[in-house]
Formats: C-alpha cells, structure tokens, sequence
C-alpha cells in the first residue's frame, strides 16, 4: 500500500514538515514519486519511520540516525540535554534571533512531542526562578514559543483535518496551552487556542468542535462534575498536567 505524504504523515505520527526535512538534509527515507512528482510512502518507509523515530526519543541527533539504521550498535548520548544547554545560552546571551532559528529550525528535524517533552519544557524551568531576571528571560522564550506555535497553526490550517478548540481552565502557566497545541501540529489538527486560561467556560456555543482543555493538578469534585455535564454533550477531553 502506498501512502501520500500527508497520509504518511497522520499515520506516523510525524509532520510532513519534518518528513521532508528528514529525506533533504540526511538522506532518511526515500518515498517514490507519483507521475506528478508527489512523494508516495511505503509500508517498509512507515517501519523505517518508526525506527527513526525510536532512536531520536532515545536522544539520538538525526544526523546520527542514518548510520545507526545502516549499523545499529548500542550507543548513549545527551543530545537533547546539549540542544537544551544550547537553547538556554543563547537566551542568556540576549541573541534572540539566533534562539528563535534554533527552535524553529529543531521542530522541523524533531518530532515537535518529543522536542516539547525533551527540551522545550525543561529549558522553561531553567528560567523560572521569581526574580526578574530570571522572569524577563522566561518571558521572551514563551514569547518564541507562542510565536512559532502559532506558525505551526497555520500552516495546518492550509490542509484539511479535525477542528480543535485549546483552552487552559484552573491553569496558573498559560503559556502551557501553547506547549500542548504545539505537540498536536503537524498531525490533521486545525487548533485554535484560547490565549487566556479561563475558570468560567461556555463550550457549548462551539458545539461542532472538539475541546481540549488543559489543567493544572487534582480535580476538585466540582470541576469533576462540571467536565461529566459537558461530556454529556460535547466532544471534550481534559489534559492534566
């Protein structure tokens, strides 16, 4: 069976994005074409994806993937903590631009779960101190962040896919909704996010839609019984952080 690239991509798992970039800069998967020059992915290119996939959550630098899946040995490596380090001096050095390129440039090559999970979300803790120095570099990482979420948004936009609605509710860090909305692009979502974590939802006035809504600790009883009674009419699921 053969899989376009947009099929290829939903059923890795892995955006298109990314996809390309893997074939372009290392060589990673080589789809056939059809007569108009469209890629068209095998079975034996979803196993090969996978296996990619295994190695780069293991902390593998792509770069390094196509030797291993041509060799593979036993081998360690701190990848994600040294993108993490590098990511982290650049922003203490005040070289903005130069971070922003890296973050965009990583969630091409990376799956952008991983990327969040590895990198994104423990770089954010290294800056998170309540001092202000500390608070102004936080601040103009999440700045990046919601930046490129909000590209990575859009272009899903331009393909079709299932309509998802992204909200914080009882969320004390609102830059958390756009971490979990990044992890889903790339997948046939098109996500809108509500900027602002609210208490006081109305989901019901977007019946059509699917509710993702992100929270921060235990539910108390009363939000318990509130998410049943929407679940009882709407597509909602809850992320607990």
């Amino acid at each position: 069976m053969a899989y376009s690239i947009g099929e290829f991509a939903r059923l890795s798992g892995i955006s298109a994005t990314t996809l390309r970039a893997w074939q372009r800069r290392y060589g990673l998967l080589k789809p056939g074409r059809t007569e108009g020059g469209h890629r068209l992915y095998s079975e034996a290119d979803v196993q090969q994806a996978l296996q990619i996939l295994d190695w780069v959550k293991k902390g593998v630098p792509i770069g390094q993937v196509k030797t291993l899946l041509e060799r593979p040995a036993p081998r360690r490596t701190d990848n994600w903590q040294t993108l993490q380090q590098s990511l982290l001096a650049r922003l203490k050095e005040g070289k903005i631009d130069s971070l922003r390129q890296m973050i965009y440039d990583a969630g091409r090559e990376y799956p952008r779960a991983e990327l969040v999970a590895n990198v994104l979300r423990p770089l954010r803790s290294q800056v998170s101190a309540n001092i202000p120095a500390a608070m102004t570099l936080r601040a103009i990482l999440d700045g990046i962040l919601m930046a490129y979420t909000s590209f990575c948004m859009e272009g899903d936009k331009k393909a079709p896919g299932d309509n998802i609605l992204l909200s914080g509710w009882y969320l004390n860090d609102a830059c958390e909704v756009w971490l979990e909305a990044l992890m889903r692009t790339g997948q046939g979502h098109r996500i809108d996010i509500l900027p602002t974590p609210l208490t006081a939802l109305a989901p019901d006035i977007f019946p059509d839609r699917k509710w993702l809504l992100v929270t921060s600790g235990k539910l108390t009883a009363a939000r318990q019984k509130q998410l049943t009674e929407w679940q009882k009419a709407l597509s909602l699921d809850i992320i607990i952080l």
